[in-house]
């Protein structure tokens, strides 16, 4: 069993021992504590949750949004520095709590307080929590964290009945709202896609294509090491192909994971999106994506464009991780090398592509509407 997570689960506890000295302040039913756990800065659901609040004509609550330094939070909000007192003040003493990862296990619930998970992830692809993780410590601590939370909003039937179980929720915990953050994707967002072109000054007239691969854990983090691990496919190849088979000018986006902020991509002929503040911004700006196995291809495949998978190492990676769904029933035309990726982009059927994703959108049982924000909100209140 391994050593660190039995320290984990052991500092949990004893964290969570020592937090009861906030219950000193009363909880506020009207007070809302909006955590982003993957970044702990202005985005995610969390982001678009806090933006409905304050179109609500009836909106009363305060609202709490901790922000990490050097980043901005909303001016309307309180903003507070993460693990610092005033954080542990207030998430505390909020009536409710509003998350969007795992990491809420070490709070000492209240009575009177509702905790909400967003979850950060749609659709019915990578296995995640026991599935992954499946030892005694591990347990232990997901189920203290399924014990400190109400509901998990879910994206899709799939995800209610087969993702939610492996952290611990049954199905009457899993509301089916869609994901928050997915609301902006249904509407009209071309303002959103000028605010982005205009910051990365994209040309009028060439398309944009956002590339988004997935974080994968390597003890070797050099620069070059990491370029390549990430950014195997073939740049030019890949603008050359879409030029031919759109019959216009594209410019290429690069975003990883937060984590890789710092790897350099000036040799490149690419914008580097990895800093830019809000994902479905981009998503919103993006003519198509590609990723390999992240749940982005979720989000992005309500605006019907084209979503293209590259994925070399998917083998070891399913071997080592696995889906939930086979990747032979996802809609999305994947490629295991840059011949197969030219080809599909040479080769890509519109018409065909739609029928797959709305087929696809049906097997899984979404529940994105555009309106989970407005849903979010009832349960609040309920």
């Amino acid at each position: 069993m391994p050593k660190s997570e039995v320290i984990n689960y052991m500092k949990k506890i004893i964290m969570k021992g020592i937090l009861h000295i906030f219950w000193i302040y009363p909880v506020n039913k009207k007070k809302i504590f909006l955590l982003n756990e993957l970044s702990y800065t202005y985005g995610d659901s969390l982001k678009y949750i806090d933006q409905y609040l304050h179109t609500c004509e009836e909106h009363n609550y305060e609202v709490v949004f901790p922000v990490k330094e050097g980043y901005e939070g909303p001016e309307y909000d309180m903003v507070v520095r993460p693990n610092s007192f005033e954080y542990f003040k207030e998430i505390l003493s909020s009536g409710t709590i509003i998350t969007n990862a795992g990491g809420v296990s070490y709070l000492p619930k209240r009575s009177g307080q509702k905790v909400i998970n967003t979850w950060h992830g749609g659709g019915p692809y990578k296995k995640t929590s026991i599935d992954v993780y499946d030892n005694y410590w591990y347990r232990k601590e997901v189920k203290m964290n399924c014990d400190n939370i109400d509901y998990i909003l879910s994206s899709c039937k799939y995800f209610t009945e087969i993702e939610a179980k492996s952290m611990g929720f049954e199905a009457e915990r899993c509301i089916p709202t869609g994901l928050p953050r997915n609301d902006i994707l249904f509407g009209e967002h071309q303002d959103i896609a000028k605010k982005v072109r205009d910051f990365y000054s994209i040309p009028d007239g060439k398309k944009f294509i956002l590339y988004a691969p997935t974080f994968r854990s390597d003890s070797d983090q050099s620069t070059s090491k990491m370029i390549s691990k990430y950014i195997d496919l073939d740049m030019d190849m890949l603008l050359s192909a879409l030029n031919i088979r759109y019959k216009c000018d594209w410019v290429c986006g690069i975003r990883l994971h937060p984590k890789l902020m710092d790897i350099d991509m000036s040799e490149m002929d690419v914008i580097n999106c990895t800093a830019y503040p809000d994902m479905q911004e981009l998503l919103c700006c993006a003519d198509a994506i590609i990723t390999d196995y992240s749940s982005l291809m979720w989000d992005y495949s309500f605006t019907y464009r084209p979503v293209f998978l590259y994925a070399p190492d998917i083998e070891q990676y399913e071997k080592e991780r696995g889906f939930y769904m086979p990747v032979s029933e996802w809609p999305y035309p994947i490629a295991h090398d840059n011949d197969e990726m030219r080809y599909n982009i040479l080769n890509f059927d519109m018409d065909l592509y739609l029928k797959h994703v709305r087929d696809h959108h049906r097997a899984c049982g979404s529940y994105e509407t555009g309106r989970a924000c407005e849903k979010i909100v009832e349960l609040i209140e309920g």
